[in-house]
């Protein structure tokens, strides 16, 4: 029996076993298989499992008119490079563009749109570099970020809209950006000019600060590795390595699978940091960043105690490090975060909505060697108060509505207890005043509370 005569069902579930190349090939046996070739729900499978895809979009996110036109557009777009590198990259940034989009969407709303093949080898015409393939690809879908007007800071100085985020301790602010492809070209040459560095320097600047303090990135375009400038980096070029060298794969190899240089690895492990909570965002009024001190264990140290929740993280701040001082050779900011508990802070027993802070016992270690140990008042001169937060949600809601019945069953008892009273003389309301006293000091604390004048008990 030949395949002519297997049933359409029979024979789709055969295709769906091929590759889109064997599917293309077998198209050209009948026009049976030419028919069956052409299914939408085979293409979209096709779509699905390289791509990642539910609807015919090709790389700007423009719609197509099929899955098989969406594919084929696809392959032809990147034809030129390792299709497996191609659905890594294009991962990449799904990962961060779908966070984005939940959780800071005025980020997303920056990226640029993915830069052409003549625009990335005019960037390389005019650096005299060749850019590695997973950077090229980084570019093919996304030309780094664009400020305009639009955005809360149009001047770049200040912007909190970076991709990668930042941190900020006393006077220092950093807050790091993606380059596009027109700034990678006037920045790189501006520094060049600075350093007097030889035009046949292979570095070009891919990401920056948009604060003030003068933080970069450089990656090396003859072996992938991407550097960090150093507190030295103005007067003398002092970089260090930001991926072990042990993990960048040859970034010029058209013909291998497995190209990665430190551009990709680094922006994959941001996306990882992203969606697994380790780093977040970070809110000061109206103001929304990156914060990349780490919030998730183990990079993040947490403790409660009496309901009162106590978070210590540290970053590495490598624009303040300075190689040739083997103090100052990893310098590091740490952040202390307080927050309060739903119930509040609990003391013998009792729950308050607020608490302050008067004194700290901290103790900093390196390679378990204690380096301070800071035992004062205060923090930074301040008596930090903490309070509950207000809630509009359906929790929120329910807990008031818990806190509310509460309240308005000791008022009933109170009631009572005053119909009591009444029925007492003057001498025994005299005895009875200190009880009463001290049910309002040890009764339910809430904003709705019990009051007593010397001459009669009123709720």
């Amino acid at each position: 029996m030949g395949l002519e005569s297997v049933g359409d069902l029979a024979l789709n579930i055969i295709l769906t076993k091929l590759g889109p190349k064997e599917i293309v090939k077998v198209s050209c046996v009948s026009k049976k298989f030419k028919d069956l070739a052409s299914e939408e729900s085979l293409w979209l499978l096709f779509c699905r499992q390289d791509l990642d895809l539910s609807a015919p979009l090709d790389h700007h996110g423009n719609h197509l008119p099929s899955f098989k036109a969406t594919y084929t557009l696809w392959r032809e777009a990147f034809r030129m490079y390792p299709w497996p590198l191609v659905k890594r990259v294009k991962s990449c940034w799904d990962r961060l563009t779908s966070w984005l989009t939940a959780n800071f969407p005025e980020v997303k709303a920056t990226l640029g749109k993915g830069a052409s093949e003549v625009e990335i080898q005019k960037l390389e015409r005019i650096l005299k570099v060749k850019l590695p393939l997973p950077t090229r690809l980084l570019y093919r879908f996304h030309d780094g970020q664009h400020f305009s007007g639009k955005n809360p800071s149009s001047g770049m100085a200040g912007c909190p809209l970076g991709l990668i985020g930042g941190y900020c301790f006393y006077n220092h602010s950093v807050n790091v950006y993606l380059l596009s492809l027109r700034e990678v070209i006037s920045k790189t040459r501006e520094i060049v000019r600075h350093l007097n560095l030889p035009d046949t320097s292979k570095y070009i600047v891919v990401a920056a600060s948009s604060s003030y303090i003068g933080k970069f990135f450089f990656l090396n375009c003859s072996d992938g590795q991407l550097y960090v400038g150093t507190q030295n980096f103005p007067t003398d070029a002092e970089m260090m390595p930001c991926v072990p060298q042990a993990l960048i794969s040859p970034v010029h190899d058209f013909n291998s699978d497995q190209q990665q240089d430190a551009m990709l690895l680094w922006l994959e492990e941001h996306g990882r940091r992203l969606h697994n909570g380790m780093i977040k965002l970070l809110s000061k009024g109206n103001i929304k960043s990156i914060s990349q001190f780490p919030e998730e264990s183990p990079l993040c140290s947490t403790a409660v105690t009496s309901g009162v929740k106590v978070r210590a993280s540290a970053v590495f701040v490598p624009e303040a490090a300075d190689l040739e001082d083997i103090s100052r050779k990893y310098v590091f900011a740490y952040s202390i975060r307080m927050s309060l508990l739903p119930e509040g802070c609990i003391i013998n027993g009792m729950h308050f909505s607020s608490c302050q802070l008067h004194l700290r016992h901290w103790v900093i270690s390196a390679n378990d060697t204690v380096v301070s140990n800071i035992n004062a008042e205060a923090v930074i001169g301040k008596n930090l108060r903490l309070n509950l937060y207000v809630c509009s949600s359906h929790s929120c809601f329910q807990a008031r509505m818990n806190l509310f019945m509460r309240v308005v069953h000791l008022c009933q008892l109170l009631l009572a207890l005053l119909k009591v009273l009444s029925h007492l003389s003057l001498a025994d309301w005299q005895i009875q005043k200190e009880f009463h006293l001290k049910l309002k000091l040890v009764g339910f604390h809430s904003n709705c509370r019990t009051t007593f004048s010397d001459d009669h008990p009123r709720g």
